[in-house]
């Protein structure tokens, strides 16, 4: 059931929704050359139908509601969103980002970016804080475990799903949070996030077992595909979590997740690229850069012989003089020296 304060809110979108209309098909008055502002028809209407599939969710509700609040207020900017354009409405910590057709979206993913952003290029605390706070509203507990379910459809129709990747870096962002802040509630939440890696996609989760091994899907919606940069981002997540909470069982874990990509890398290996997955082919440039810059953390960290191979292989691909393994060095270095001062600080 709807609270009142939900009630109210969704009422008064309905009726900004109401005012608006006139506005949308009235093509004589729209004041930017070449602005459709019909597309937002379209969405408003595809958030509607999603939340009344899940209207007796609570933190679903929650991230409708706020897609909704989102997608009236880009509006009154008379311009049209972009697809995966992100936008902050006024009060929200995190921004919301854009699916052409289902309207501005809450984005776990794109959050822990977002997140990732404020600790390593800005070294800004309270930034990270505030979507670490913010976000803590979107989680939902299962089983002993959380997660930050998707409300919008992606890669095949349904909600929700989930993603490994989100899921492990907030493991390892909450661990730092609890470390930095000394807040319990961040403590929960990262053993609640790294618990969601021992639920199978059968029950609501996102781990399957696959020829190469144990596997994290980064979407739980699409077992037939197995991305590599979600996979390998979702381990280094668990690696931050399991060196701040000592957590063995994590660790367990991370070494089933290690052994699943040794054997996965010869088929992602094209001999002059890689992979993105092998459903979808072809690495772009940036994710195949950031192929490189995980193998290296995870073969830094973990002494993987093997990983720092791959790393300087496929970082040869780029040919010369565009090496990415002075960046990858980096960003090694910035995690483990904040990771050590975190540690031995606690």
């Amino acid at each position: 059931m709807l609270r009142k304060r939900e009630r109210i809110l969704l009422a008064s979108l309905a009726l900004s929704i109401l005012i608006l209309v006139p506005t949308i098909l009235n093509r004589e008055h729209r004041p930017v050359e070449g602005y459709k502002g019909d597309y937002i028809l379209a969405d408003v209407l595809d958030t509607l139908a999603r939340l009344h599939l899940v209207y007796d969710r609570e933190v679903a509700r929650r991230q409708l509601l706020d897609s909704l609040r989102a997608d009236l207020e880009y509006f009154e900017m008379v311009r049209m969103p972009s697809e995966f354009e992100r936008y902050r409405p006024r009060g929200f910590a995190v921004p919301l980002v854009y699916i052409r057709g289902q309207g501005f979206n809450v984005h776990p993913t794109n959050a822990m970016n977002l997140a990732t952003e404020a600790l390593q290029y800005r070294g800004n605390w309270s930034e990270f804080k505030e979507i670490m706070d913010w976000m803590l509203t979107y989680s939902e507990e299962k089983d002993g475990a959380l997660f930050f379910n998707f409300y919008f459809q992606w890669e095949s129709p349904g909600i929700p799903w989930n993603s490994s990747l989100s899921q492990g870096l907030a493991a390892g962002y909450y661990a730092i949070a609890y470390r930095k802040f000394g807040d319990p509630r961040f403590l929960r939440a990262a053993r609640g996030f790294a618990n969601s890696f021992f639920i199978p996609r059968e029950e609501g989760g996102f781990a399957i077992n696959t020829s190469y091994g144990r596997f994290f899907l980064e979407y739980s919606n699409a077992p037939d595909d197995l991305v590599l940069n979600g996979f390998m981002l979702s381990l280094k997540g668990l690696t931050i979590y399991s060196y701040l909470t000592d957590d063995v069982r994590c660790r367990r874990l991370i070494m089933e997740g290690l052994r699943t990509l040794h054997r996965m890398l010869p088929d992602y290996d094209t001999g002059n690229w890689s992979l993105y997955s092998t459903k979808h082919g072809k690495a772009d440039e940036s994710y195949h850069r950031l192929h490189v810059r995980l193998l290296h953390f995870l073969g830094r960290w973990y002494h993987d012989d093997l990983l720092l191979e791959y790393a300087e292989r496929w970082d040869s691909y780029l040919g010369s003089g565009n090496s990415e393994l002075g960046r990858a060095e980096q960003d090694y270095l910035f995690w483990w020296e904040l990771l050590k001062e975190l540690k031995g600080g606690g």
